[in-house]
């Protein structure tokens, strides 16, 4: 995100559309997140967030999709899967990991979700 620009869910800071020629949206899992955590850290507050997303191949768009779809006409046949846009073979797999890890072992997609918690919660 950039600062000074306001980063929008509007059932939380909607109010800081008004008076801004320019607003943000977060990433897609902080907005599904924040909506219902938000009222339960207002009236509870908030100590520690632990949560798991799951990122689809579509992603990383054609690209992922059709190392995806000839993954896994490969696996189907024997035939051994190769990884160019992937980190690992992604069919009939996981990946435990997004993005690069940064200095504190996090990956960036990791660290724009608590970025992006904080900056909409104002938050330190």
């Amino acid at each position: 995100y950039t600062d000074g620009i306001p980063l929008v869910i509007p059932e939380i800071n909607g109010d800081l559309c008004k008076g801004n020629k320019l607003i943000a949206n977060p990433n897609c899992t902080t907005a599904i997140s924040l909506v219902a955590l938000y009222p339960l850290f207002k009236k509870y507050g908030l100590k520690k967030m632990i949560m798991s997303t799951y990122q689809a191949a579509s992603g990383a768009g054609a690209p992922g999709m059709n190392e995806l779809k000839d993954g896994v006409t490969a696996y189907s046949t024997g035939d051994e899967v190769e990884n160019k846009v992937f980190a690992h073979p992604l069919p009939f797999n996981v990946i435990p990991h997004i993005d690069q890890f940064q200095d504190n072992m996090y990956t960036k997609e990791e660290m724009k979700v608590t970025w992006e918690t904080c900056k909409i919660m104002d938050l330190p």
